[in-house]
């Protein structure tokens, strides 16, 4: 039995507990709505942001539409560039487990790019046709349902009939809207604003969005014949050294080049091998195995992926940059003809320097893109074009140079080898007809390699 004393302070310290509790219940609660109200106003700034840079690249796309010179194209068009540019921005800052804005996303991205092709463009003196107008057309008619349904969501946001908050668990919600449930709020908004976005139109540029691209065939195979699984087996287990029947198929790949993919147990180490369905080339070999240091050079790793590309039919290939980590160093190299370097047939080698042999090969690019090139020299005086570089670059070093560019198109150019007042070493490209800068290229070199960027 307790005392009335010992009771009293029970009681006394019960109630100090139920007190202290709710001190930090009241808290806790206070710091919660603190919380929800700074969300709701992240996000209402991040839909507020939105709506006004979609609204801006609407009225962009008409200004577009209305330029003549191609310097106003050009001033118009980068404007629209930094617009898409901002919405995208503002999208990453939504709610990403609920609000899903895919092909608000996508128009945005594509859109952004193709005007950063037509300022570009319209910069070296090239203005706008008639399909570039249609495709302008098109997207500010995107543009402005997308801009209309943004602006009159953040109006209600700002007005506090929304809660953009509230939609942190509304994943039922969501999924419920995508199989033909009646939305409503945010969600219903956002639903019918993807729904009614028009599809773009086919674009054909120079840009990684155009049409010609997913159309493209490899060129090093073009006129060859398809080969079965037999066969690609028969090419793979020849590349590895293996026999046939120790190779297992897995699967065929289709994109970018349609392809058979075997893999071969050796020892502790499986060997991946890609062999093409035209012609039954091999495409890609890798190996998954424990990488150690070792004691092989730069200049013997160099040499043994030299080797074994000429081993494996790859002629007249050169080394560009390469980098060593992990214990393996990985060279690309280029295809040179007539002295050209043709950087769009690149091929790059992995060495493992424990091993001292080649233990993978990639080589996509050069499959899309190799072939027999018409190149003749310069049109302008390479040496004269010295002093058309920035004064803050010093040229080392000239040579004619073939390089892709964004539309996986091709440009024959002067790559100049230059070194900047700081000593750091960038690579220019002038285009070989009009003798215009194409491309600039920083070299990134370290103790493991050299890179570009």
């Amino acid at each position: 039995m307790y005392s009335k004393k010992t009771g009293r302070l029970i009681i006394i310290y019960s109630l100090a507990a139920v007190l202290v509790m709710g001190a930090f219940w009241a808290k806790a609660l206070s710091q919660n709505r603190r919380m929800a109200r700074s969300a709701d106003m992240e996000y209402d700034h991040a839909f507020t942001e939105l709506a006004t840079a979609v609204g801006e690249l609407d009225a962009t796309l008409q200004k577009a539409l209305c330029a003549a010179s191609p310097s106003m194209v050009s001033t118009v068009c980068a404007e629209g560039y930094a617009h898409c540019a901002a919405a995208g921005q503002a999208i990453s800052s939504l709610p990403r487990s609920d609000i899903r804005l895919e092909h608000t996303a996508a128009f945005l991205t594509k859109t952004g790019d193709y005007l950063f092709y037509l300022a570009r463009s319209a910069a070296q003196g090239v203005g706008l046709g008639e399909a570039e107008r249609a495709a302008l057309s098109s997207m500010s008619q995107g543009a402005g349902q997308v801009s209309a349904a943004l602006s009159e969501l953040a109006a209600r946001l700002v007005a506090g009939q929304l809660s953009a908050s509230a939609l942190e668990n509304a994943e039922d919600a969501v999924e419920g809207a995508e199989r033909g449930v009646s939305g409503s709020g945010i969600l219903g908004s956002f639903k019918a604003m993807e729904d009614e976005l028009p599809e773009l139109p086919t674009l054909i540029y120079d840009g990684p969005f155009s049409a010609h691209i997913e159309r493209a065939e490899p060129r090093l195979l073009a006129g060859l014949p398809e080969v079965g699984q037999d066969a690609a087996a028969r090419a793979a287990a020849e590349f590895l050294g293996a026999r046939e029947d120790d190779l297992v198929f897995r699967h065929v790949r289709e994109r970018p080049v349609s392809v058979y993919v075997f893999t071969f147990q050796n020892n502790n180490e499986v060997q991946t091998v890609e062999v093409s369905r035209k012609g039954g080339r091999v495409v890609y070999f890798g190996t998954a195995r424990e990488s150690g240091e070792g004691d092989m050079t730069e200049e013997e790793a160099l040499r043994a992926a030299r080797t074994f590309l000429e081993n494996h039919g790859y002629a007249n290939m050169t080394p560009t940059y390469h980098q060593t980590e992990a214990g393996e160093m990985t060279a690309s190299f280029a295809y040179q003809q007539d002295g050209v370097i043709c950087y769009p047939d690149l091929v790059k080698v992995t060495v493992a320097l424990d091993a001292e042999r080649v233990v993978g090969m990639e080589a996509q690019g050069y499959t899309m893109c190799h072939g027999v090139r018409s190149l003749g020299p310069a049109a302008f005086d390479t040496d004269a074009a010295v002093s058309a570089l920035s004064p803050y670059l010093t040229v080392l070093s000239h040579r004619p140079a073939v390089i892709p560019t964004e539309g996986k198109n091709e440009t024959v150019c002067e790559e100049y080898t230059c070194q900047t007042r700081e000593g750091k070493h960038v690579l220019v490209y002038l285009n070989a007809l009009t003798g215009r800068e194409e491309q600039i290229l920083l070299l990134l070199e370290s103790e493991s390699g050299t890179l570009t960027v």
